[in-house]
């Protein structure tokens, strides 16, 4: 028999108010509402605040969206979400992100299964349905950048994406914080690490922590579109270098179940492969992605 949990659902944002503005018409639109719903902004300006006030005005239930203004960076953003919510279960949503209209019911409803498996799921992932498809190269699964095992972490502290529609519940080992879900009582056990993970690699460190006390699963039933918004987002050399920075961090908190060598050898790898192709092709990316990965490596 299922009990009834309450949802509360946070969005972190900044300087995206078109992005708040699609974002709140999908939650708007959900089959299930979210007991409480927060926007905590880091903006410069006023703009999300009013789009936050114009959907309160025509909003489908009681209780509509609450504003909450706030420092950056995202990590700290997630926990002024969970310190200004009450609730069960906490819904992480990306401004960027559009919900199907059963999102939220899908869900909670995996949390809310009492018998059998349920019980110990603690992290939901939903699916993104407009996933690119990915082709592994051998050399990627050999040097531990890549895997066919989607949703997995590998030893290097490379997390895969699931891209793939799984058939039923998806075991992973990370959660996408597109669109990510959390029993509470676990975040207050795991909080996010504002410290260490301010933006980059984020998600996967809370959901990996978290997966050490209970499952952590995706369901296809919960489906999103994730547009990826341009605004505040790094690319290029300071993206690879971000990303790697943050995987060999991952790897250093948890030497338990992940391994500096695997990491190292993997971030080797990439330097090689992305600085070869980058010349051989002349792509300034794929050039800059190796400038990148060997400022990281100068800097761990």
């Amino acid at each position: 028999m299922a009990v009834r949990l309450t949802a509360a659902l946070v969005m972190c944002t900044r300087n995206r108010p078109d992005d708040v503005d699609g974002a709140l018409t999908t939650i708007a639109g959900q089959t299930r509402a979210a007991e409480m719903v927060a926007v905590v902004d880091s903006s410069n300006s006023t703009a999300t605040r009013e789009v936050v006030r114009e959907h309160g005005t025509a909003w489908p239930s009681s209780r509509p969206p609450i504003h909450v203004p706030s420092a950056p960076s995202l990590t700290h953003q997630r926990r002024v979400g969970l310190a200004c919510t009450v609730s069960d279960v906490v819904l992480f949503v990306d401004d960027d992100v559009r919900l199907g209209a059963d999102y939220v019911a899908a869900v909670m409803q995996v949390f809310e299964t009492e018998a059998g498996a349920g019980a110990a799921i603690g992290g939901v992932g939903g699916y993104m349905v407009n996933s690119e498809p990915r082709r592994v190269r051998a050399l990627d699964r050999i040097f531990g950048l890549d895997s066919v095992e989607e949703g997995k972490m590998l030893a290097s502290g490379r997390n895969i994406p699931v891209v793939s529609e799984p058939l039923g519940l998806l075991d992973v080992d990370w959660l996408s914080g597109a669109a990510m879900a959390y029993r509470r009582t676990l975040l207050e056990c795991e909080p996010p690490d504002e410290a260490s993970f301010p933006f980059e690699g984020e998600d996967a460190d809370l959901s990996f922590r978290i997966g050490r006390h209970a499952r952590l699963v995706v369901t296809p039933d919960a489906q999103y579109m994730h547009l990826e918004s341009a605004m505040n987002r790094v690319s290029g050399a300071t993206q690879a270098e971000a990303e790697l920075a943050a995987r060999l961090r991952r790897v250093v908190a948890q030497p338990d179940r992940l391994s500096m060598r695997a990491a190292r050898l993997a971030a080797a790898y990439q330097l090689a492969k992305y600085t070869a192709t980058g010349v051989a092709t002349l792509s300034r990316r794929r050039l800059a992605v190796a400038r990148g990965t060997a400022a990281a490596l100068r800097r761990a």
